[in-house]
């Protein structure tokens, strides 16, 4: 395939990865809605789990809960950040994208205000933001979602791995989510199957005229989930996912979780941010608290409801809606601000 067919079919699928963004009023009021969705359901779920737990109980977790503590998982929480977003400079990097950091920045840190869409698939709006700012064609960013999404899930794994031996809670989700993970990365990984499956769907009417988008998405996609890409990755995935999983000890110790260990609450929070991925939920809303809440007393780190209740709110509080929080404030800075000025890149 010559250069100029290549551009070519960059940006044709350049145009479809757009196309949820492209009308920019109506876009941008879609975004806002499905963010205060999310928001909603958030709290539509945790007063479904106060009033399961006895509400006057969870406020009294909370009212007395150290505010230090609370700020140092938020600490942790942007060190996870942080490392994510060097993973996210490796990404662009094998693909040979160029980009100021303070751009790229912006963008990354924005996609967090779509966290809480379905398997965090709207993060597409990184890939958006990149073209808007630098001209970038979306065809070439966008698969990093997908790999984001996997070196994720693989570094939650290899964490989990370290309690599954140990604690009698989630072996068959384990097994099972592992094994679907790795299936995926596999077949991606088959060049050949794959070209058969986008020429048969190429073959199809109305979507068949995809076909060549698909074929560029592919090619970017095999960069990424080369094996050296993502053993480093995957590592980069494991350090980034370990802070917050500290975070949650340091809030189980806060509550009085004595019996907890450090290796216990990464455990139970990579596996139920695991299971909360593997629902495509909406920022694995009620599936992630509900495990999570149901593997605290199972492995008897409290006794009270209220109290696994008052742990989950905290956690999520300081992980998925403070991310959301600021990507919000990010989005805003290129929908308002400067900061995605292609004249300043």
């Amino acid at each position: 395939m010559s250069h100029r067919e290549r551009s070519e079919r960059s940006q044709e699928f350049d145009g479809l990865s757009e196309a949820s963004f492209k009308q920019q009023p109506q876009r941008e009021a879609s975004l806002e809605r499905r963010v205060l969705w999310g928001l909603l359901l958030g709290v539509a779920i945790y007063a479904g789990i106060a009033i399961w737990t006895d509400v006057s109980s969870v406020l009294e977790v909370l009212r007395d809960f150290a505010p230090e503590v609370f700020l140092g998982a938020l600490a942790l929480s942007l060190v996870n950040y942080a490392v994510r977003f060097a993973k996210w400079q490796v990404y662009l990097r094998v693909l040979g994208v160029e980009v100021p950091t303070r751009i790229s920045l912006h963008a990354f840190l924005a996609g967090f205000v779509m966290s809480v869409t379905p398997g965090k698939v709207g993060e597409v709006l990184k890939s958006v933001l990149l073209r808007q700012a630098c001209g970038i064609p979306a065809a070439r960013t966008a698969p990093i979602v997908v790999a984001e999404r996997v070196t994720d899930l693989l570094g939650l794994f290899v964490i989990a791995s370290f309690g599954i031996g140990v604690f009698d809670y989630g072996r068959w989700a384990f097994a099972v989510g592992l094994g679907v993970v790795v299936l995926a990365v596999l077949v991606l990984g088959q060049a050949t199957l794959m070209g058969w499956l986008i020429g048969l769907v190429g073959g199809l009417p109305v979507i068949g005229k995809h076909q060549a988008k698909l074929e560029e998405a592919y090619a970017s996609m095999r960069e990424l989930l080369r094996w050296r890409v993502m053993g480093v990755t995957t590592a980069m995935s494991v350090v980034s996912w370990s802070m917050e999983g500290i975070a949650f000890y340091w809030i189980l110790q806060a509550l009085g979780g004595e019996t907890a260990t450090v290796f216990g609450a990464m455990f139970v929070f990579s596996m139920t941010t695991v299971l909360g991925a593997l629902s495509f939920l909406p920022g694995g809303l009620g599936v992630t608290e509900g495990s999570m809440i149901g593997g605290l007393l199972w492995l008897g780190v409290f006794e009270q409801e209220a109290r696994a209740a008052g742990a989950a709110y905290l956690i999520r509080l300081a992980t998925l809606w403070f991310g959301v929080a600021i990507g919000f404030i990010a989005w805003l800075t290129f929908r308002y601000g400067r900061a995605g000025d292609p004249g300043e890149a």
